[in-house]
């Protein structure tokens, strides 16, 4: 990710909010094991083999709800809509903690080799790698964004650009690859695009041969 050897990243609300959630406070290596009910007792979460404590969905909660107000200010002022892709850009931005693999999704990298510089002696180019999420509620972050609806409504996520991005980016590849963890509705979604360009192959080959 940080010298963007990767063209998008399609992930959970889970694989986004527990990078934030541990540049904000400690997340402890535990095991799969663990009883959840004993350590909920004890004011701690098992994710996995990973446990966090409670505080750090706290700190979490502070951290985001001002950059929803912002981002909410900027829709009405601009107009613009979001996207997840673009709200996970601008949580990016805003971690500013190089251990968050969306901080360097976003980054601006100083003086690092860029495949498009034949020497690279000022600023490279943004990363911009763009991080889909089509279940971005699934998780800590949509009950965030709920909440955060009733005090100030109107803040609006769109769905349909960041599907758009994601099969224009897999149409317009020379080539393509994927590296699957798990499985899910990432999974779909990254197969599908894979789909879209194969689709579209077959449909101009028909049009084309039956002319």
């Amino acid at each position: 990710m940080k010298y963007r050897h990767v063209a998008c990243i399609v992930t959970t609300a889970g694989g986004i909010e527990e990078d934030f959630i541990k540049c904000l406070g400690k997340t402890y290596l535990a095991d799969f094991y663990l009883d959840g009910a004993d350590l909920r007792r004890r004011g701690m979460n098992r994710i996995g083999n990973l446990v966090v404590p409670n505080d750090n969905y706290c700190k979490f909660e502070d951290w985001l709800t001002p950059i929803l107000d912002a981002m909410l200010e900027e829709q009405k002022a601009t107009g613009c809509v979001w996207t997840p892709s673009s709200f996970v850009h601008r949580l990016g931005k805003e971690i500013n903690n190089e251990e968050s693999v969306y901080y360097w999704a976003y980054k601006v990298n100083t003086k690092q080799f860029h495949f498009s510089c034949a020497r690279c002696t000022e600023l490279c180019p943004q990363n911009d790698i763009p991080v889909f999420c089509p279940a971005l509620t699934d998780g800590s972050i949509g009950d965030m964004i709920y909440f955060h609806s009733f005090k100030s409504p109107g803040l609006i996520l769109d769905i349909v650009g960041d599907i758009r991005a994601l099969n224009e980016l897999a149409r317009t590849s020379v080539k393509a690859g994927m590296i699957i963890l798990g499985g899910g509705v990432c999974k779909h979604q990254i197969a599908n695009a894979m789909l879209i360009v194969r689709i579209i192959f077959l449909y101009n080959w028909w049009f084309l041969t039956d002319k």
